[in-house]
């Protein structure tokens, strides 16, 4: 016999900005949507989950757009008018990596003035 879980854990890089909502109880929570790859040539899957309460505050404060992250938690399954939607729901994200910063172009560097000095007679090494 064989026992199913509804648990989910999918890695990934954030892929929209961050936006924390409240219910009309006052109750935060974001959906996070994070790009994975599908395993096949060139071809990334987009998968949004939740997160809520302070899961959802620490993610908004300690990530971004681009960051990499690790979410695990449980899959809800509810019809609706004859349909199957499913919901992921994350109960613990971590945090794996930031997201690589633009830099800037490098300004021009002016060479340094030259201090050489020229060997003259006078030099006692001239000679050795």
């Amino acid at each position: 016999m064989t026992t199913a879980t509804n648990n989910f854990t999918i890695t990934g890089n954030i892929s929209q900005p961050l936006q924390i909502r409240e219910t009309n109880n006052g109750k935060k929570y974001m959906f996070v949507s994070i790009a994975v790859n599908s395993g096949i040539k060139d071809k990334v899957d987009f998968i949004s989950f939740i997160v809520w309460d302070k899961l959802a505050e620490n993610v908004a404060k300690y990530c971004n757009k681009g960051d990499g992250i690790s979410a695990h938690g449980f899959i809800s399954i509810t019809k609706k008018d004859g349909n199957d939607t499913i919901q992921l729901t994350a109960e613990s994200v971590s945090f794996l990596h930031k997201a690589a910063k633009k830099e800037e172009a490098p300004k021009p560097v002016e060479p340094e003035k030259d201090t050489f000095e020229p060997v003259t007679n006078n030099d006692p090494f001239v000679g050795l």
